[in-house]
């Protein structure tokens, strides 16, 4: 049978289908196959936008071990092909992937090939349980070791200022000497290239906000907090960032929270005993806050990186100890999708981590009480101090909360080291061996 460009597209969804619904087993060597389906999802949604306009070209890398994939636009189809060529071999031999890139798609041709050993393949996969992998989420951001513009987090003294109006006293490019080796929250106060420059960092407002955030928790559970990043003065270490894209060009992103985020990481935000919290100074769109991530490829192999991010603009500065707490409970894996009152729909991170009903600080429903009023988890059966035995994910246990549990627990990961929001079976040791990756 003569294989069309529309039955090769339709053979490959199959491909991914099979991989991410058929059940039986999967072993750890499989994990990563299990994220292929973000390619038709997502990356070549985007790529048939652009490539009516533009020469185009496609690569697409499928084995064993996962699957990679490189896109690319240019002045012929020859050097797109190349560079789509290349940008997917880099990211495989990071991944350490065997195989090797093939095209996928030329302009507006599929061309991929070998469809009879894919397909064999695929339909040889079996897993039993919840698909993990399946609900971690693709971030828009991949940043290499290797890149010779990241800076390492122990080498932030290389950070220079932009604007040289932005050197005042008080204010840090990079996260100053800690005083505790624990798991513990950092800030970073982002502005656009063209902001005006209100100083939070250094007038306190962000300290504030964020001791207000402290002062919220403490109310609302057992009395617990997140450990923050101090100076040596006991004051709150925060970094400063000014990105090079101004405020309409950050408007007109499709994922600022992500941008911030590697352009935290691209400064040496990425230390693995530290969870990051981005205040920026203006607004995005209509969001108040968002989940950031970014995939990280390391020499240990691959770890997602996350990020709260709150926008400034739009609410009442004060107010911003709301987005900030909420973000930084999705960004350490909640609410987990085995929680009874958990929201099972699609979204960007592949179900929707927001309890379905009202009152509470991680819910989507409308609500009569005042932000310091919403509760967290009040009748604690959800994701804080509950007794889920198929839901084990507690943020009363979060190593970044103090008083800190003894039996503390890691922002859960899926085997191929992504936010997992369906984890049953808490795995500290998959989570710490996720984290290690960032070590430098």
């Amino acid at each position: 049978m003569k294989l069309t460009n529309n039955n090769i597209y339709i053979l490959f969804k199959i491909i991914i289908f099979v991989l991410i619904i058929m059940p039986p087993f999967i072993s750890n060597a499989d994990a990563h196959v299990l994220n292929c389906s973000g390619i038709m999802e997502e990356v070549y949604k985007e790529y048939k936008e652009q490539e009516k306009d533009e020469d185009s070209a496609m690569y697409v890398v499928l084995s064993d071990a996962g699957c990679e994939y490189g896109v690319a636009f240019g002045e012929s189809v020859e050097k797109a092909k190349k560079r789509a060529f290349k940008k997917c071999e880099e990211y495989r031999k990071d991944a350490n992937y065997p195989g090797k890139c093939e095209p996928f798609a030329i302009n507006d041709e599929i061309v991929w090939e070998n469809f009879s050993e894919n397909i064999s393949f695929a339909t040889s996969r079996r897993r039993s349980g919840i698909d993990e992998e399946k609900y971690s989420g693709d971030s828009e951001y991949r940043i290499k070791s290797s890149d010779k513009n990241l800076i390492k987090f122990n080498e932030q003294h290389k950070l220079t200022y932009v604007n040289s109006d932005d050197d005042i006293e008080g204010r840090f490019l990079y996260d100053q000497e800690d005083v505790t080796d624990d798991y513990q929250l950092h800030v970073i106060y982002i502005l656009a290239s063209d902001s005006e420059d209100k100083q939070y960092d250094v007038k306190g407002v962000m300290e504030d906000v964020v001791l207000t955030g402290n002062e919220y928790l403490k109310n609302k559970t057992d009395n617990q907090q997140f450990r923050l990043d101090l100076t040596k003065d006991g004051k709150l270490d925060v970094s400063f960032i000014r990105v090079d894209k101004t405020k309409e060009e950050i408007h007109e992103t499709k994922a600022a929270a992500d941008y911030f985020s590697a352009e935290a990481v691209m400064r040496g935000f990425y230390h693995p005993k530290k969870l990051y919290s981005i205040f920026y100074q203006d607004s995005y769109v209509d969001e108040w806050g968002q989940l950031g991530g970014v995939d990280y490829y390391g020499k240990n192999g691959i770890t997602q990186i996350l990020m709260g991010v709150t926008y400034l603009g739009d609410n009442p500065v004060d107010e911003g100890f709301h987005p900030h707490v909420h973000e930084l409970i999705h960004a350490l894996g909640f609410v987990q999708l085995c929680a009874p009152g958990a929201i099972i729909e699609d979204n960007h991170w592949g179900k929707n981590d927001h309890l379905g009903y009202g009152d509470d600080l991680m819910s989507q429903a409308k609500t009569t009480l005042g932000y310091m009023d919403r509760h967290v988890d009040g009748k604690r059966k959800e994701y804080y101090g509950h007794s889920n035995p198929n839901c084990e994910l507690d943020f009363k246990k979060s190593a970044f909360l103090e008083p800190t549990e003894k039996d503390f627990q890691l922002p859960p990961r899926t085997k191929s080291c992504g936010r997992s929001i369906w984890q049953e079976k808490y795995n500290h040791e998959l989570a710490l061996d996720c984290l290690t990756r960032l070590n430098f």
